[in-house]
């Protein structure tokens, strides 16, 4: 996966000696080293969980529609059908032609 513009710079993880040796042994178990095996977990973690968090609820999603409902309101405060409004500019064009 390392490339030549790969840029070396140590991450600095602290373990005590019994998570050293749960560390190296699933290391050893996938035949990489430590530090790689160390890099792919937290990438995959970081990765999910960016993921995760692009994801919405329910009520998320709702309250959102529902800021989004009220700035349109805010800017038709006459509740003018604006669709009908086009529509019928568009039906008189067309009968003008």
């Amino acid at each position: 996966m390392a490339n030549s513009t790969t840029v070396r710079k140590p991450l600095g993880v602290r373990a005590t000696p019994e998570q050293r040796r749960i560390l190296a042994k699933a290391a050893a178990r996938q035949n990489r080293s430590v530090s790689s095996f160390v890099l792919t977990a937290a990438l995959e973690a970081a990765q999910k969980q960016q993921a995760t968090k692009l994801r919405r609820s329910h009520e998320e999603i709702m309250a959102i529609v529902r800021a989004a409902q009220e700035e349109i309101r805010k800017a038709n405060p006459k509740n003018r059908d604006l669709v009908q409004e086009l529509l019928d500019e568009r039906r008189a064009e067309a009968a003008r032609e």
